[in-house]
C-alpha cells in the first residue's frame, strides 16, 4: 500500500484508522515545520514512534500537527517493543492530547519568548520532581524553544510543566520584539578560499549556525532549526561576516 499526502486533506486520526483497517506493516513519516515524526506499524497496530525524546513523547508531538505532509512506506521486520502498549494507549487519547496542546499554545503563543527565573516572593510553594528538572535548566534567560530542546522530557510535558511553574510565579516570560526585518531576507553562503576555510569560529551556536549553511536554507530556516531568536541569529551572522566565513545572497521576492 502506497500512501502519501497532506494533513490539510486528511486528519491524523482518520489516517491512522486507514492503516489499521488495511493491516499495514511499515512506517509513516510526518513532516511539519522542520519536524519529523515517524510511527511504526505492524499489521495495522502502532508499535513504536520516534522524533521526540521517547516513543510516547513522539506520539504526543504528532498530535500537535495540523499541517504538513506524510508518507507511508511498507517495511518488513517491524516488531513490537516494550513501549508498544503505551504507544497504543497514547494514540487512543489523541483528541485529549490535542486539547492539552491547545492549552499550552494559548499559554505560550511563541517559542521564541525568553524564560527566566522569577524573583523570590518568599512564598511556600510545592513543586514536583519533574518541575525541579525544568527549573534546573534555567540558569539565565533562554528561549522557550531552547528549554524544550534541553529538557530530558518530551515537548508537551515540558510545556505543561513550564505553564505550572509560571502559574506558581517561579518563572517569568520576557516579551521581546523579535520580528523579521529586511536585513533577514537573505541566504547565507559559505565563502571559499584559504582565509575563509582557515578562519576560526568560536562559540557553540556560531559553529552550529555555520554547519547548517548549505546554500539553500535561508536565515529564517536556520534560526528556527536552532531555536534561537532572530536577534541572536543576526548577531551570529554579523560575527561570521566579520570573520570572512560567509557571504549573503538576497532572497528573491
Amino acid at each position: 500500500m502506497a500512501l502519501s499526502g497532506d494533513l490539510s486533506e486528511i486528519d491524523i486520526k482518520t489516517l491512522l484508522g486507514l492503516i489499521e483497517n488495511t493491516k499495514g506493516t511499515g512506517k509513516i513519516t510526518f513532516i511539519s515545520d522542520f519536524i519529523n515524526i515517524t510511527v511504526y506499524f505492524k499489521n495495522g497496530r502502532p508499535v513504536s514512534a520516534e522524533g521526540d525524546k521517547d516513543p510516547i513523547a513522539s506520539v504526543e508531538k504528532l498530535a500537535s500537527f495540523d499541517k504538513g505532509s506524510f508518507e507511508f512506506v511498507k517495511q518488513e521486520g517491524i516488531n513490537e517493543t516494550p513501549d508498544t502498549p503505551k504507544v497504543e494507549e497514547t494514540f487512543k487519547k489523541i483528541e485529549e492530547i490535542k486539547e492539552k496542546w491547545d492549552f499550552v499554545k494559548a499559554k505560550f503563543p511563541s517559542m521564541n519568548v525568553y524564560v527566566d527565573l522569577a524573583e523570590s516572593k518568599n512564598e511556600e510553594v510545592k513543586i514536583s520532581g519533574d518541575e525541579w528538572k525544568i527549573l534546573a535548566l534555567i540558569r539565565e534567560p533562554t528561549t522557550l524553544f531552547n528549554l524544550v530542546k534541553l529538557s530530558p522530557l518530551g515537548e508537551l510535558k515540558t510545556l505543561i510543566l513550564l505553564a505550572s511553574l509560571f502559574d506558581k510565579n517561579l518563572i517569568s516570560i520576557i516579551l521581546q520584539d523579535d520580528s523579521l526585518t529586511e536585513e533577514d531576507n537573505v541566504i547565507p553562503l559559505k565563502e571559499a578560499g584559504w582565509h575563509a576555510m582557515n578562519a576560526p569560529v568560536y562559540g557553540e551556536k556560531s559553529i552550529e549556525f555555520y554547519r547548517k549553511i548549505d546554500g539553500r536554507k535561508d536565515f529564517q530556516t536556520i534560526v528556527k532549526e536552532m531555536g534561537i531568536s532572530y536577534k541572536e541569529g543576526r548577531e551570529i551572522v554579523r560575527y561570521l561576516l566579520s570573520q570572512g566565513k560567509i557571504a549573503l545572497r538576497k532572497k528573491a521576492k
